[in-house]
């Protein structure tokens, strides 16, 4: 069971791929107290809606070729066609980097097939969530998810023991090979977003 100060932090480490804040430091108690201002009022023990992501009937096979073919043609305009992403002249992120050194690393939510494929679906194209089909939803997360990202903050030296403990899923392709490369082999180090 982790606070939500923890789960911050962990937002940080992985989806974000940087260094976490350390408990009660001011930018985690900012966070928290514009968590507990946006749930003024809400009912506690009910999930309000929106607050998940839709659990999509898993393929038969996660087809990667169409996942990068849908990419290309739905997600490449805003995310890059490598998918590293824009930002504005001065360095803000204005759509994020979806593979790559500067993407969440292997540890983050968003590394999982299920978790993307059910992100995408409710939220992308921006502003037009719901409109791909499920088979496109799952297909770009295989692409997005097979592709070389930051190294996993729990790796300790060795891939295949960081699969064993982290990532034994099918549905995870850290440590898996794709298109040749050993996923994580070649891993940029977690927590060092280039500039």
């Amino acid at each position: 069971m982790n606070t939500f100060a923890e789960r911050l932090q962990g937002c940080f480490r992985y989806s974000m791929n940087g260094k976490a804040p350390p408990l009660g430091d001011p930018v985690l108690v900012a966070l928290e107290s514009y968590a507990f201002f946006l749930a003024r009022g809400a009912r506690t023990g009910l999930s309000p809606p929106g607050r998940v992501y839709p659990k999509l009937a898993q393929p038969a096979v996660l087809d990667i070729g169409r996942g990068r073919d849908v990419y290309a043609a739905k997600c490449a305009l805003c995310h890059g066609a490598a998918g590293e992403g824009q930002a504005t002249a001065d360095g803000y992120t204005v759509f994020p980097p979806l593979w790559g050194a500067r993407s969440y690393d292997w540890g983050a939510g968003m590394s999982s097939v299920a978790n993307a494929a059910g992100f995408i679906k409710a939220n992308m194209q921006l502003g037009q969530g719901n409109t791909l089909s499920d088979e496109e939803a799952w297909s770009v997360a295989a692409f997005l998810d097979s592709r070389e990202r930051p190294q996993d903050p729990r790796f300790e030296g060795s891939v295949a023991e960081t699969r064993t403990a982290h990532h034994d899923d099918p549905l995870d392709f850290y440590g898996r090979t794709v298109d040749g490369v050993l996923l994580g082999q070649n891993a940029p180090p977690s927590g060092t977003v280039p500039p």
